[in-house]
């Protein structure tokens, strides 16, 4: 009786301690991962809004997977010619999202394509609760197929700004803004290293995600891309392949 009664007292100062933290949990703002749960997806078109000569749109697929009691996020972003260049796998974990796996997909002279996979060096994708930490990220290194002696290593920090509001597809949304600082790492023991460094911002729509990304490679000029239009697979695999049948509007 004595246990239950201290405990009776414990949990309620428990809860206000936690509640005066004021830890602010932001995951709304990324992609609706349980709302994608047991559906086929969506693919969103993003618009070119950088100077870097590319694509007038560009798209990206996100699926929802339930696996073994966790929920993964599978991104998978198309090339020019609406070919897989990129896929990654992420974990919905309470305070964030985990990258879990990232490979990138290119197709070789004899139109094969061929894969290389990434080793995760850290692995924070999203925060969702940036406030805890300064910043998120992560850290991946490949071969770049160019010989031995010669890897990548590709760094991504996350830095919380704040609030924002702004229009997508005709609807205003609120949104959070985080700044961006990165670093692609080319080591070569024959011909040296370099180590380009970009900087940028993203945007997260509450309830849709990323909406909005620019990253200025300096002397490279930007790349970047705005939200303009999500479709379903059947929808996009209309757009990928013009002479199937479109679906019902």
């Amino acid at each position: 009786m004595r246990q239950c009664y201290f405990l009776g007292l414990l949990l309620p100062l428990l809860f206000l301690c936690s509640a005066c933290t004021g830890d602010r949990d932001i995951r709304s703002y990324y992609f609706p991962v349980r709302e994608l749960v047991n559906t086929e997806g969506r693919v969103y078109a993003y618009e070119n809004i950088g100077i870097v000569p590319g694509p007038d749109t560009s798209f990206t697929y996100y699926l929802a997977v339930d696996q073994d009691t966790a929920l993964y996020l599978s991104i998978t972003r198309y090339g020019a010619d609406l070919s897989p260049q990129q896929q990654s796998r992420e974990r919905l974990l309470n305070d964030g999202m985990r990258l879990e796996q990232l490979s990138l997909l290119q197709t070789d002279t004899n139109g094969i394509s061929q894969e290389t996979r990434t080793e995760l060096l850290f692995d924070r994708s999203f925060p969702f609760y940036p406030e805890r930490a300064e910043a998120a990220g992560y850290r991946i290194r490949f071969d770049n197929g160019a010989g031995e002696g010669r890897q990548t290593y590709v760094t991504l920090n996350r830095r919380f700004r704040g609030d924002t509001t702004l229009t997508i597809m005709g609807e205003e949304r609120a949104a959070v803004v985080f700044d961006l600082e990165g670093e692609v790492s080319l080591r070569d023991n024959v011909d040296g290293d370099i180590s380009p460094q970009f900087t940028g911002y993203e945007i997260y729509a509450e309830g849709l995600g990323l909406v909005e990304y620019l990253r200025n490679l300096g002397e490279g000029g930007t790349l970047g891309g705005r939200l303009v239009k999500r479709y379903s697979m059947p929808e996009f695999v209309a757009i990928a392949n013009p002479g199937s049948p479109r679906p019902p509007e």
